[in-house]
């Protein structure tokens, strides 16, 4: 109705101006400018309401109102047309037969016109129609009537085609409305899906996409291929999706990716899990092996000695002998101990129930006591055996004392047990590049194999698993080193070369370089070691670190 404006303005003016002219021959022109200035304004209004749409950008809605206000305009102006059948009404009566005609085409026209405005056409009818039928019949006009009913069966057929004019577009503008909605409906499921959606045409230019699409992808589209089904993608964010490409009858593509970051989380957990759960059995079974032959010996060894002590014996022993057998039951006693500390610290920090107490310890007293207790447990070596170097840097430490001491214990003990015969074993404590202390200490042994520099540190390993190791223990002394490290936030390392030796280095965080103490210039034995950890054992062997 609105797009008619306009085509309604200009044929309302034209034919009335043609029409007027037409009639200036039978009546005045005072009659004439009577009866067209209602059409000239009419038409000005309906122009000028145009371009007021026009200018708004046209109508979303169209109001009652509005609709009200269109049937009563062509009310009036079929009512205008119908009263020219009284003011050109001559003598002549083939004029008035003239007059009949057109105003029947007028409406005739008109109601093609309107024609999908059914309603307003209609009161053109009725205002044009009727008014020139009552001005016949007032007048005395011969084939009023008959042109009346002309007009009128012309009309009926225009109406019945317009109403099947009507109902067609009132069912398209129905279905418009109902696929309007639905694509509303799907649009807002799509983007109210947990999966990222998108639609692509052929050049594969995006056409369609929801917002979690939008969301992940924000910085960039998707590399897809068509036919893709189940194809793992790993976002910058961290999040994994799965994604699936279908394509469309004309060439684009749909592409949705599913969100698995919860799976892939819950996999890397399952995965962890039985991997935990072999390591877990697997240091079961080092246990129990391990266990079974370290407690068994030194047991039998006390049972075996005591029960020949216990004076039930055949055999008749000297003092010697007994003093002998005494010694050895001691000793397998304190290797008990040993092993049983062992395993309850390793459960302590396990359970991470051993606290952590730092205070300031004098470096060379620490490791002096180191030195004696280790060279007193393995009873091979005596303290003439070690070369000590300690940079004035480091003469003070802040860190657990009993943490350090039984990490120095066992890495010096380590050290004694598979150093070589004439070799003495290297100890350096320094500063790094970065200005953390280490301490390191450097055997001649045979070696560890590379592969092997990690595994040593799992709890219960043994480097030589057999049962006829030449080495005895729990396997827990490097685990318990790297664990009581870390707890002050420091390391154990190992750096070993097969033949050549093995290198174990203790590092602490700069903090715990404790405040010197105003002392000489170290001696010969106390060499500033100051550089990387790794240099510490440059003094005999480089290759080594």
């Amino acid at each position: 109705m609105i797009r008619l404006l306009v085509p309604m303005a200009v044929i309302n003016f034209v034919n009335g101006l043609i029409y007027s002219a037409a009639f200036l021959q039978y009546v005045g022109p005072v009659r004439v400018a009577a009866w067209f200035t209602p059409v000239v304004l009419f038409s000005a209004m309906q122009l000028l309401s145009a371009r007021s749409i026009s200018k708004r950008g046209g109508l979303k809605r169209v109001s009652v109102k509005l609709l009200r206000k269109s049937e009563v305009s062509s009310l009036f102006l079929g009512v205008v047309w119908g009263a020219s059948a009284i003011a050109f009404h001559t003598e002549d009566q083939l004029a008035n037969l003239f007059i009949c005609i057109v105003i029947a085409g007028m409406t005739a026209g008109t109601m093609s016109i309107l024609g999908p405005v059914a309603r307003v056409g209609s009161r053109f009818l009725l205002g044009s129609v009727s008014v020139m039928l009552a001005a016949n019949i007032a007048l005395n006009t011969p084939f009023a009537f008959e042109v009346t009913l002309l007009a009128l069966s012309f009309t009926a057929a225009l109406i019945m085609g317009g109403l099947r004019n009507y109902r067609h577009v009132f069912e398209m503008v129905e279905q418009s409305i109902q696929s309007e909605g639905a694509r509303e409906r799907l649009a807002d499921a799509i983007e109210s899906s947990n999966d990222a959606f998108a639609f692509y045409d052929a050049n594969n230019e995006l056409l369609m996409a929801n917002a979690r699409h939008r969301d992940w992808f924000e910085c960039g589209e998707p590399d897809f291929k068509p036919g893709e089904d189940s194809v793992p993608v790993l976002l910058d964010s961290g999040r994994w999706l799965m994604r699936s490409t279908r394509q469309t009858g004309k060439g684009g593509a749909v592409v949705v990716h599913t969100d698995i970051t919860a799976l892939k989380t819950r996999e890397r957990e399952l995965i962890e899990a039985q991997r935990e759960a072999v390591e877990a059995d697997e240091a079961k079974s080092r246990f129990l092996s391990t266990m079974s032959h370290e407690l068994r010996t030194p047991m039998n060894i006390i049972l075996g000695f005591s029960k020949l002590m216990t004076g039930k014996s055949k055999i008749a022993l000297s003092p010697d002998d007994v003093r002998e057998y005494a010694d050895n039951i001691h000793a397998s006693g304190t290797h008990l101990l040993k092993l049983i500390n062992d395993i309850i610290d390793y459960s302590k920090v396990g359970l991470e129930r051993l606290p952590v107490h730092p205070v300031d310890l004098d470096t060379k007293g620490l490791l002096s006591e180191a030195i004696t207790l280790a060279a007193g447990f393995e009873d091979k070596v005596a303290a003439g055996d070690f070369d000590v170097g300690i940079s004035p840097k480091v003469s003070k430490l802040h860190a657990d004392e009993t943490a350090m001491k039984r990490i120095l214990i066992n890495l010096v003990s380590n050290a004694v047990r598979h150093n070589p015969e004439g070799k003495k074993i290297v100890i350096r404590a320094g500063v790094d590049t970065d200005g953390a202390p280490f301490i390191a200490i450097r055997d001649f042994g045979r070696g560890i194999p590379e592969e092997k520099l990690e595994k040593v540190f799992d709890a219960f390993y043994q480097a030589d698993g057999d049962f006829d190791r030449e080495h005895g223990g729990t396997g827990l002394g490097l685990t318990l080193c790297r664990h009581l490290a870390r707890l002050m936030a420091g390391d154990v390392v190992l750096k070993s070369r097969v033949g050549v030796g093995t290198t174990a280095i203790l590092t602490l965080p700069p903090s715990s370089i404790g405040r010197p103490t105003d002392r000489p210039r170290a001696s010969e034995d106390e060499d500033d070691w100051v550089g990387p950890a790794s240099e510490a054992s440059e003094g005999s062997d480089r290759d080594v670190a």
